[in-house]
């Protein structure tokens, strides 16, 4: 064990004196995750004040008297002669921004009291076009009502049989881990493997390529112990990400400003010691399957270009499973426990929205480590090599 830990010592000293490691694993992600959370909030408000103070343009055809003077031509400007043909082109061009026609004799179906069938054009890339011509003709729909009800002498609860109120009990610390948590795990994972590639690549190829393996290899320790320091430091850097990722978060809750009151009082609750160490649990044997794996890829290339060419793709099969936590309709289950780096993502979510199985996370930590002691193991097959190791 000495040895080992002389080695990691060794390597962990000359991996902090690597400035693109530092900025890696250290810089990056306690800068990412506050700007980030910051970026968004700001690009959120910014876009719907745009959307909400912008006049928009509007185009009736066949609109009654009455509809037409309801509108607020201070928020909305109404555009003249066009046609359904030259109305849908306008919205596709973004030269009008929806389109409403009454379809058929609007005055004697509504004396018939009969219903007017009104069609709306818009384009949902729009972001709050849908609501606010929503609002209009809902708005029109209840005047036209109301007068109805007063002409055939009723009263409103005669035509409103059920009086619904919906209640939603979701927390909203569950609403935001079923929601928005893919995007956190999504953030760490991809941390831990960037904290672990740059280190891998100078501490096994690198020094491969110095021509100081060599060197390392005629002291009195086996290829083991060897390795076993050099996956250590590995996972150490990723693990560092990891940690700089997570205070960042803290940092991003604690003192951006403008952050929504009940998105902030969520945020917080999730930044808690017991989010925390369930997170880093599954994190650590993680970073070691990367060590462990990245080791045992890199120590094929002879060259540090070719070592990142041979890494390059597999970061892809990182993303892949990291990615598809976001997808919906996938949560978690026996089946989706077991599938390396998803069950992480999709653990977080559970431990965010506060509905995690014990049972589960025990599965899911466990079956990492399995695949970490396999990483490490290949690993070592391959530094046994001769041909691997040296040039």
């Amino acid at each position: 064990m000495n040895t080992i830990l002389t080695v990691f010592k060794k390597e962990l000293i000359d991996t902090l004196r690597d400035r693109r490691t530092l900025i890696t694993a250290i810089i990056m992600p306690a800068v990412a995750i506050p700007f980030l959370m910051y970026g968004m909030t700001f690009m959120m408000k910014t876009i719907m004040a745009k959307e909400e103070a912008k006049k928009l343009k509007l185009a009736l055809l066949d609109a009654p008297s009455d509809f037409m003077s309801s509108i607020d031509t201070s928020k909305i400007m109404l555009v003249d002669g066009m046609t359904m043909e030259t109305g849908r082109d306008g919205i596709l061009s973004d030269s009008l921004d929806a389109m409403i026609a009454f379809i058929g004799d609007f005055a004697q179906q509504q004396t018939d009291l009969k219903t007017t069938k009104v069609n709306m054009w818009y384009k949902s890339t729009n972001m709050t076009v849908k609501s606010r011509m929503t609002d209009i003709v809902e708005a029109y729909e209840k005047t036209l009502l109301d007068g109805r009800i007063e002409k055939l002498d009723m009263s409103a609860s005669t035509i409103d049989p059920l009086d619904l109120t919906r209640y939603d009990i979701a927390p909203k610390k569950e609403f935001l881990g079923k929601t928005a948590g893919g995007f956190l795990p999504y953030m760490f994972i991809i941390f831990c493997f960037m904290g672990c590639m740059y280190p891998a690549l100078d501490l096994v190829t690198g020094e491969k390529e110095r021509g100081t393996i060599e060197t390392l290899l005629t002291v009195p320790a086996s290829r083991f112990k060897i390795l076993m320091g050099k996956v250590m430091t590995i996972s150490i850097m990723g693990l560092a990400a990891a940690i700089m990722g997570i205070v960042g978060m803290v940092v991003g809750v604690k003192l951006l400003p403008d952050m929504p009151e009940d998105m902030f009082e969520v945020l917080n609750n999730i930044v808690s010691t017991k989010f925390v160490l369930m997170l880093l649990l599954m994190l650590i044997p993680l970073c070691v399957f990367f060590g462990g794996i990245l080791s045992a890829m890199v120590i094929r290339a002879r060259s540090f270009k070719e070592a990142q060419s041979i890494v390059s793709p597999f970061t892809f099969i990182i993303i892949l499973p990291a990615a598809m936590a976001m997808i919906p309709g996938i949560d978690m289950s026996w089946k989706t426990a077991l599938v390396p780096i998803l069950n992480i993502a999709l653990a977080t979510k559970e431990i965010i929205a506060g509905t995690m199985d014990s049972g589960m996370y025990i599965a899911i930590v466990l079956s990492l480590v399995v695949l970490a002691v396999i990483a490490v193991l290949f690993s070592h097959n391959q530094f046994s090599k001769e041909g691997m190791v040296l040039k």
